[in-house]
């Protein structure tokens, strides 16, 4: 990640940015981790979680943006987007119970 607190400024702007398009592109968007820094060599990670049959919408509309900020910005965020029935799934799974968000 650049240096500095300008730079993490920025980097922040861009994951609310990120997060606050795929919550136009459906109200039903549950952003449910926000690293900064990411992972590994990544600047940010975002995992969210969206309506079945927009996943592939969102995610499109969210990898296209971010490559464009890694391209003119520099910073590299990556992004998990799973859709809510595989998301209950897992979290049911993980809590030993059924209760969904």
């Amino acid at each position: 990640m650049k240096q500095g607190w300008f730079a993490k400024r920025r980097l922040k702007r861009y994951v609310n940015e990120l997060t606050s398009l795929a919550k136009n592109l459906s109200a039903d968007v549950k952003v449910v981790n926000v690293l900064i820094p990411g992972y590994e060599e990544l600047d940010a990670w975002i995992d969210i979680v969206v309506p079945d049959e927009k996943e592939e919408e969102i995610s499109d509309a969210l990898s296209q943006r971010r490559s464009e900020i890694s391209f003119q910005n520099g910073f590299t965020i990556g992004l998990g987007v799973m859709e809510r029935s595989h998301y209950e799934t897992v979290h049911a799974k993980l809590n030993g119970n059924s209760k969904t968000f």
